[in-house]
């Protein structure tokens, strides 16, 4: 009973998540969200049914690399000084952040439990695309709502872009990359018509983020469809070409208006993400081993704190380098016990994912530990019976 009651609380907490910017918990914590709740019943019930079976995870290197992560992530917060106020939030909300990857990879091994989270994930993908399909259609008819947020990344633009129930257009550009994974695996359990559909309406959601993740996008695409040699080498080559635009774009300030596209130039003024990584970098150098502390901002703008906008620089500037190794080889460990033929849905969803990575801070949100998660879930099971 208590096994059935996590696994619908869990469900529950996956259908919410695309509604955090507007289902707050600001008591908890000004990122805490009605979802973290929900997770948090659904763990507690998940880990009493576990315990009263005996039938808890087999340890593997990957739960070993993760527990270096979360726990040099306590000894960073520990030896902080000054002591991030919102330090100890952030530490329970990494520990959150784990019990998300484990949580996703034994739904994903129970009967039924593919098919029940891919419904899940193309109810709340539908329902996301009609919030941002309203609030863009407001937005332009000058009605103000908070399903739209400011064109340009860290600078306002003139045109609204959609959000949905996010708090950033950036966010939820990340999540139809994760969304758009799910719904298109095999196992999603989806009628061909409805996996059309919301394939379709990921799609548009993502177009009218204007995000910078529509070319992590195409890279998605270009590994799913990765089925033969020639096809792999157009991958690689794309991958490549999009890194490099990725780390053009946040070492030139380019100015661009979606509405009129040929109208972008770069503009003389430094760029923020270039002055971001650059007082980052300053920091790591100044705390390589256990960084600022969870809860920290690495950088600056202008005067005020501010995050590195790049994931492996992110984590190592605030947690140290340990937690950034811990982390990194635990995407290592999951690519080398994954199954046989790869997953090429599932593991091109994590490369465009990464690439966002490398403009954003990912290792906080939700959906990529869920990301994870799946990937964890069709690992060789080989010989762990034995």
């Amino acid at each position: 009973m208590l096994d059935r009651l996590a696994h619908r609380l869990f469900l529950l907490t996956l259908f919410l998540l695309p509604w955090g910017g507007l289902l707050r918990v600001p008591t908890l914590h000004e990122n805490a969200q009605w979802s973290d709740l929900v997770f948090a019943s659904a763990a507690a019930c998940w880990l009493a049914a576990r315990l009263r079976e005996r039938r808890l995870p087999r340890p593997r290197p990957v739960h070993g690399l993760l527990a270096l992560y979360l726990g040099w992530a306590a000894l960073s917060l520990a030896l902080a000084s000054p002591r991030p106020a919102p330090g100890l939030a952030k530490l329970v909300g990494v520990a959150m952040l784990l019990g998300l990857f484990v949580a996703t990879s034994e739904t994903m091994a129970r009967p039924g439990g593919p098919a029940a989270v891919g419904r899940t994930i193309a109810a709340a993908s539908l329902l996301t695309a009609l919030a941002a399909v309203a609030g863009v259609a407001l937005s332009a008819a000058g009605v103000t709502t908070p399903l739209v947020g400011t064109c340009g990344d860290l600078l306002p633009g003139p045109l609204g872009r959609a959000q949905a129930g996010f708090p950033h257009p950036n966010l939820l550009a990340s999540f139809c990359l994760f969304a758009y994974g799910v719904v298109t695996r095999a196992d999603a359990g989806l009628h061909p018509w409805l996996r059309a559909l919301a394939q379709g309406a990921i799609g548009l959601t993502l177009l009218l983020t204007t995000s910078r993740a529509i070319l992590a996008f195409l890279l998605l695409l270009a590994i799913r469809g990765a089925t033969s040699a020639p096809r792999r080498r157009l991958a690689q080559a794309l991958a490549a070409v999009l890194l490099v635009a990725f780390a053009a774009l946040s070492v030139y300030n380019v100015v661009l208006n979606p509405a009129r596209p040929w109208e972008a130039r770069v503009s003389a003024r430094p760029s923020p993400r270039l002055l971001a990584l650059a007082t980052s970098l300053d920091t790591l150098a100044a705390h390589p081993l256990f960084g600022t502390g969870p809860g920290s901002s690495p950088g600056l703008r202008g005067s005020l704190p501010f995050d590195a906008h790049f994931t492996p620089l992110n984590v190592a500037a605030t947690l140290g380098l340990p937690a950034l190794a811990g982390l990194g080889l635990a995407v290592v460990a999951l690519w080398r016990a994954r199954g046989r033929p790869s997953d090429l849905v599932t593991w091109g969803m994590l490369a465009g994912l990464g690439l966002d990575g490398v403009a954003q801070d990912v290792e906080d949100f939700r959906h990529m530990w869920l990301a994870l998660g799946l990937a964890d879930a069709g690992r060789d099971r080989t010989g762990e019976a034995a």
